[in-house]
């Protein structure tokens, strides 16, 4: 499935998820396309160390809906780990291939796409974008 989101508030940039091969791979795409006039910081890359999982729903056959389970409390080391950011000028993009599969293991259960491999599921993430005195609220990427 491929999605796609427009942000605008102080910096404005559009979001694309491929996530067509997620179950089988693990992994899904997210562009990140500039619309500002002006260049802005993004993270270099994605992992578990930026990123915060926000929702996670599983699909119930029954009720025919989504319905949220608890996310677990893990404490993550991400001591060693340095956040490096590009500048995404205006009026290009950046791709990132999120490895979820990875990230999902350390963050709720080792097992969680063999688990729920059968099962509907959706997330989602969040990571930081420039700071909030450049981005005001638009500072924050949220995924679907």
């Amino acid at each position: 499935m491929i999605y796609s989101f427009s942000f605008a508030q102080n910096c404005r940039y559009q979001v694309a998820i491929n996530s067509e091969n997620l179950k089988a791979t693990g992994k899904f795409k997210l562009t990140i396309v500039s619309t500002d006039s002006q260049s802005f910081k993004i993270p270099k890359k994605i992992n578990l160390c930026n990123l915060r999982l926000i929702d996670l729903e599983m699909y119930d056959e029954s009720k025919k809906s989504f319905e949220k389970i608890n996310l677990a409390k893990k404490d993550i080391d991400c001591f060693d780990f340095k956040d490096k950011s590009i500048k995404l000028k205006p009026a290009k993009t950046n791709i990132y291939t999120v490895d979820i599969k990875s990230d999902l293991a350390v963050l709720q259960s080792t097992d969680f796409f063999e688990t729920f491999n059968d099962r509907k599921y959706r997330f989602k993430i969040s990571f930081p974008l420039d700071s909030y005195a450049r981005c005001g609220e638009s500072n924050k990427l949220i995924t679907d």
